[in-house]
């Protein structure tokens, strides 16, 4: 097991300045490729297979549609000789751009610029690590593409058992005031996630708690939304930080992130990430509004099969509820 490991993510990790003098017996690599790219319906493309031990230090896309990635299109990556991805997500969801809406943004493992989509997420593999592009959506994709994944290599991790999984999931709308984030079993710990919300109620929709069950164990980790994202008392502004953001407030649609980078939450056997859809009406009131999450951890092998919702479903109009006053 490497110095990370299963504590990842760590200073290491995440190229921290204090961490750049430290030097390993890993060597560099990159995959770099810019071409017309053509995935019928139906059909996928191998970005790339990669040959270990190594762990993936950066991941970066882009295409001609210039901030509007076709929704159509599934992130997959499989680790070692798995017949199941551990990432398996809407592309442009994986970076942060939730419905295809292209949002600059900086944060510590993801962000987007100009265009330019990119994490420093580290992801380990033992044997190879393969990337592939599915096309799940109603029409061809064909766009001139550029992407790279830069990789270290070494036998620092080869035994190194951390793999890097990730889920997308929709509540349109959410049942009983709840939508789930996560809902893994396993050994391992939760990082982070992007989540949008759409609402039609015109006061302060974000009364709902973020609930972690760790181990079967319930733990409230903060009395709000805006507190989960980094803020309190509400959302006033937009900011975009290292660890928290909330980028978008325009006519009912919400969205912010948020990084356990300094504080994983681990788990040894499971663990179910909730958060509460409530607003403020006479008091807290559960609400039935449009929630979708993309959720990062890492954990070690096997894993449960990781569903995505059809796209049709992802791509729905919302049914979001209405409100009165």
């Amino acid at each position: 097991m490497t110095a990370c490991g299963l504590l990842l993510p760590c200073a290491a990790a995440f190229g921290q300045v204090g961490s750049l003098a430290h030097i390993t017996d890993s060597s560099f690599d990159s995959h770099v490729e810019y071409h017309g790219v053509r995935i019928p319906k139906g059909g996928e493309a191998v970005l790339a297979d990669l040959a270990g031990p190594g762990q993936v230090t950066y991941f970066y896309i882009t295409d001609n549609s210039r901030g509007q990635f076709y929704r159509g299109l599934v992130l997959k990556i499989f680790w070692d000789d798995e017949a199941e991805p551990s990432v398996n997500v809407p592309l442009s969801d994986f970076f942060g751009a939730l419905e295809s809406e292209t949002i600059d943004f900086q944060s510590a493992a993801i962000q987007i610029n100009h265009y330019c989509y990119m994490s420093y997420l580290p992801m380990p593999f033992s044997k190879h690590a393969r990337f592939v592009l599915a096309n799940d959506g109603a029409e061809d994709y064909a766009r001139s593409a550029a992407y790279g994944i830069d990789f270290e290599k070494g036998k620092a991790f080869e035994n190194e058992k951390s793999r890097l999984h990730c889920v997308w999931n929709r509540s349109n709308p959410t049942r009983d005031g709840l939508h789930t984030i996560l809902d893994v079993r396993g050994r391992g710990h939760y990082v982070g996630n992007f989540l949008q919300v759409f609402t039609r109620y015109k006061g302060w929709w974000g009364e709902g708690d973020t609930i972690f069950h760790v181990d079967g164990k319930p733990i409230t980790h903060t009395p709000g939304t805006e507190d989960e994202y980094g803020s309190c008392w509400g959302f006033e502004h937009l900011y975009s930080y290292t660890y928290s953001g909330y980028i978008q407030m325009k006519e009912g649609r919400n969205r912010m992130y948020r990084w356990y980078i300094a504080n994983p939450v681990r788990f040894q056997h499971s663990l179910k990430v909730e958060i509460q859809n409530q607003r403020w009406q006479n008091g807290q009131t559960p609400s039935k509004d449009d929630y979708a999450s993309v959720a990062f951890w890492y954990q070690e092998e096997p894993h449960r099969h990781l569903a995505l919702q059809p796209y049709a479903e992802r791509t729905a109009p919302t049914a979001a509820a209405e409100y009165g006053r």
